[in-house]
């Protein structure tokens, strides 16, 4: 299970994967993939929020990314 990031590092990784994140319609932004049309919600208090190893790890799953993508 991935330790927690700061949203700013994960969103920095996933445009290595072509995962974009997407603020805007609704309440909280988003993380979206142009090509599959999957997206993943993500609650977000500015680009500093923690982004929690259970969120990663539903990250990983969603987007079929590998299983080392956030280990440093």
């Amino acid at each position: 299970m991935p330790k927690p990031l700061e949203l700013r590092k994960v969103i920095k990784i996933l445009k290595r994967y072509g995962v974009v994140y997407v603020t805007g319609k609704g309440r909280h932004p988003k993380f979206y993939d142009p090509e599959t049309h999957k997206s993943y919600p993500i609650k977000s208090h500015g680009k500093k929020t923690l982004v929690l190893s259970y969120a990663l790890d539903d990250l990983i799953k969603k987007f079929d990314l590998p299983a080392d993508v956030f280990d440093r």
